[in-house]
């Protein structure tokens, strides 16, 4: 998966701007074209959820994200009537590493195939407000696996 450098050096400033709570985000855009494609930053609101339904949520956002249902399908539906698609979906993990957790594979995955054909899902770690990597998880076939690593440059 290619994004045009802007992209990912937003996703990473989105990442640091949030830390130490996990950031969220999308890229919507048309295939093949990722130097148009478009960041759209959604809000973290786990702490919220949290704080509303405890027996639910035991994790605040620090080692955890909610996105409201609504604003997925606002943008979901954005991209469809803009003849767009969700290529991909960001998240980051304060002072974890990357990996691709069960929460995130339950969140990605319905009924054994993706929720979103095709969109990928980049996992940025970020230590002691630093970014250290950025990993790209991509659908194959059976399960969510690590497809690639970005470069990560000074956000």
């Amino acid at each position: 998966m290619r994004f045009a450098p802007e992209h990912l050096a937003m996703m990473l400033r989105h990442a640091l701007d949030e830390y130490p709570r996990e950031c969220v985000g999308a890229v919507i855009g048309a295939e093949g074209d990722p130097d148009r494609h478009e960041l759209i930053k959604l809000k973290n609101v786990q702490d919220e959820m949290l704080r509303a339904d405890p027996g639910n949520f035991d994790r605040d956002s620090r080692t955890g994200y909610f996105v409201d249902p609504r604003e997925v399908l606002n943008l979901a539906n954005r991209a469809r009537n803009e003849k767009k698609r969700i290529v991909a979906f960001y998240h980051s993990h304060p002072d974890h590493d990357c990996y691709f957790s069960e929460v995130d594979y339950a969140g990605a995955v319905m009924f054994g195939e993706p929720v979103y054909p095709g969109a990928v899902y980049v996992v940025i770690s970020v230590f002691a407000g630093k970014a250290r990597a950025a990993e790209v998880f991509a659908w194959d076939g059976k399960t969510f696996s690590f497809s690639e690593k970005l470069s990560i440059v000074d956000a």
